[in-house]
């Protein structure tokens, strides 16, 4: 066999996300800092109250920030909306108020149209009427005048 062959090989499975080693880093690592520490219990209490205290204090700092600045978004994206919803309202009371004055003007051509049809056929009665009128006066003075010559 070759060398190669002969080596050992080491084989890594790994199961999960590596969550939980990195908190279990922690605790260990938590617990030599305070065994090897340089100062007394009392002293590291007191020590990690103030560092709480500050990162306390900072943490409310920071949201009251975030808070701001989320605030200040929010004002800020509902302005722009309702000019958005303002503009919109706008556009729709010009089209409405050109679509009204596009049907009133339909109404009204189609009035004057009507008017000008019942004129004009009036006028063609009239036409038609007065025709009639001479057509039986032509035939009393045709029957007239035949009488006249017989």
């Amino acid at each position: 066999m070759s060398e190669n062959q002969q080596q050992p090989y080491v084989i890594v499975e790994k199961h999960g996300s590596g969550l939980a080693a990195f908190f279990w880093g922690t605790i260990v690592g938590a617990a030599a800092a305070l065994l090897f520490a340089p100062m007394t219990g009392k002293e590291a209490q007191d020590e990690l109250r103030e560092g709480a205290r500050r990162v306390r204090e900072g943490a409310g700092e920071r949201l009251t920030e975030i808070r701001g600045s989320v605030g200040q978004g929010v004002e800020k994206a509902r302005s722009e909306v309702e000019g958005r919803v303002d503009t919109a309202r706008e556009s729709v009371r010009e089209r409405r108020r050109r679509a009204e004055e596009a049907l009133k003007a339909g109404k009204d051509a189609a009035t004057r149209a009507r008017s000008d049809l019942e004129e004009r056929m009036a006028e063609s009665k009239a036409a038609y009427k007065a025709a009639l009128d001479v057509g039986e006066d032509g035939d009393a003075d045709d029957a007239d005048e035949e009488a006249e010559a017989s």
